[in-house]
């Protein structure tokens, strides 16, 4: 151990310069690198209905990378008459969530650039989300006629039997008064009166079951008449409020890191090189003595 002491301290400029040379390295590279961003945009998916998005966030993912990414990319290279992109653009989204996120890393300068990058993204996913959004939409108005239409018309059955449940109590009441001045005359007159009070007992009965029908199907059709209101007045469209918005912070590897780096790198090469200055010194000590 002193022998290794005495090794680094004959050598102590070897590792005070490599540990230097590594230090500054570091700090010239940290300081000379431009400060990244990162910048946001989130896309909440359109509704119809509760619920009801109009794309799922998995889906609307492989729908941008796969297909409006690429399409954009190109777009925008041949505009502005560059080989590759300055930036890349990532999605990220999580599951059962609404919301897609566009994510690029850049300069703090090109906040504006990656905006209009972003926006073009944004609008062509918009506008393929509006058209499903009118094809819903059309199905809905479609739906609601009909419905409207089927509630109309069980009114006007509703009304018919109610008529009908009407027009027989009131030739009951004629048949029972002819029937009570003819009393005296047949007892066949009697019985053929309690066999049509009978008959009509029993199509009350029966009136009023279909009237119950009816009843309920109406209720039926008027909860999805208001369900499909609701639905129908809950449309969204796929929206997004703020483009590109920068992080608080840089992202990446901080300068303070590479420094740290630097200068653990530097002292390890420095002891390192130390010890391989003394190893070959001893060797040509050797070959001279």
């Amino acid at each position: 151990m002193v022998d290794l002491a005495r090794a680094l301290i004959r050598r102590r400029w070897v590792i005070i310069g490599t540990f230097l040379v590594f230090t500054l390295g570091a700090a010239f590279y940290a300081f000379s690198q431009e400060r990244v961003y990162a910048f946001t945009t989130s896309i909440e998916l359109g509704e119809f209905g509760p619920q009801e998005y109009v794309a799922s966030a998995s889906g609307t993912q492989n729908t941008i990378e796969e297909r409006i990414l690429l399409s954009v990319k190109r777009a925008y290279l041949k505009e502005q008459d560059l080989e590759r992109m300055p930036f890349d653009v990532s999605v990220a989204t999580s599951e059962e969530s609404s919301f897609v996120n566009l994510v690029t890393q850049a300069p703090l300068d090109q906040q504006a650039t990656v905006a209009a990058f972003h926006e073009r993204i944004y609008k062509r996913l918009r506008d393929e989300h509006q058209s499903r959004l009118t094809i819903l939409e059309n199905e809905s108005d479609a739906k609601l006629k009909n419905l409207r239409a089927s509630l109309k018309a069980e009114k006007r059955r509703m009304e018919a039997l109610e008529g009908m449940a009407v027009t027989p109590n009131q030739k009951a009441g004629n048949g029972e008064t002819r029937t009570q001045t003819q009393a005296g005359e047949e007892v066949r007159a009697t019985l053929t009166s309690s066999d049509a009070a009978l008959t009509l007992l029993l199509s009350q009965l029966q009136l009023n079951e279909r009237i119950s029908e009816r009843e309920q199907r109406m209720n039926e059709i008027q909860r999805q008449l208001r369900e499909e209101k609701t639905r129908r007045s809950w449309i969204k469209p796929t929206r997004a409020e703020d483009l590109a918005i920068a992080s608080l912070s840089p992202v990446g590897t901080s300068r303070s890191l590479i420094l740290v780096l630097g200068a653990l790198l530097g002292g390890m090469l420095g002891v390192f090189m130390a010890f391989f200055a003394e190893f070959a010194a001893r060797v040509r000590e050797v070959e001279t003595g």
